[in-house]
């Protein structure tokens, strides 16, 4: 686990990033269609390839899926259930209210301006963007939340918890150097709360739900400008 999780950990902290970069240079400067489903389909492809590696590694080694959060929270089944649904309802109203507010809508066409290189402008745009933002909420947890603290807990010494959860959440803000400084510190932000529910559950589950639905929510509520144009049309 030490030396495959270390080699791991430094291609995530000094190789994958320098990847990301590379592939979002182009896309900066065009903001095209084609480098934007280029740079989707190297996240799609790159994420599932560290993920199946990290599977491999568990399959001959004496590291268990359920060490890296592929398990059902802990509790009764019907608890889990009930905690399942409550939580995807209460996500799905709090975004339905939160996108009726103008402020708040406001607040996240600002936020989107930062990254807006990364924002679908066609169909088929929008149809790989949806799919590399499963792709993330799926593997970046496993990757980040999952592989990443089970390592941090089996080192040699022994660290101290919240210093784990800080750590994978510094790890995976510089997975998204990319973004820029401010880009770094929001994911990280976002690392550190989906680390918590991971802790507080044992499961990847609600991580995995809540990290999906973040990165889906600006290609969901986002209209293509093809889209508007058939609207102002129609009401013209």
């Amino acid at each position: 686990m030490i030396i495959f999780g270390s080699l791991l950990l430094l291609f995530l902290i000094f190789i994958y990033p320098l990847m990301d970069i590379k592939y979002t240079k182009p896309l900066k400067e065009r903001k095209d269609s084609q480098s934007r489903v280029s740079f989707y389909k190297f996240a799609i492809y790159s994420e599932w390839l560290i993920v199946a590696v990290i599977f491999l590694f568990i399959m001959f080694s004496t590291t268990t899926f359920k060490g890296i959060g592929l398990t059902l929270p802990d509790g009764h089944v019907s608890q889990t259930l009930g905690m399942f649904v409550g939580f995807i309802v209460g996500v799905l109203l709090l975004v339905f209210v939160l996108m009726r507010i103008p402020a708040y809508k406001k607040y996240q066409n600002s936020q989107m301006s930062e990254i807006d290189y990364l924002i679908p402008t066609s169909k088929l745009d929008k149809k790989w963007a949806a799919l590399a933002a499963v792709t993330a909420g799926v593997c970046e947890e496993i990757i980040y939340r999952g592989f990443v603290i089970e390592y941090l807990s089996n080192l040699p010494f022994i660290l101290n918890p919240m210093y784990i959860l800080v750590l994978s959440a510094l790890i995976f803000g510089f997975a998204h150097i990319y973004q820029g400084w401010k880009g770094f510190l929001l994911t990280g932000i976002v690392g550190y709360a989906m680390a918590r529910i991971y802790f507080s559950t044992g499961s990847l589950i609600f991580p995995i739900l809540l990290h999906s639905l973040i990165d889906l929510r600006s290609f969901l509520f986002t209209k293509l400008p093809e889209e508007a144009n058939l609207e102002t049309t129609k009401q013209m």
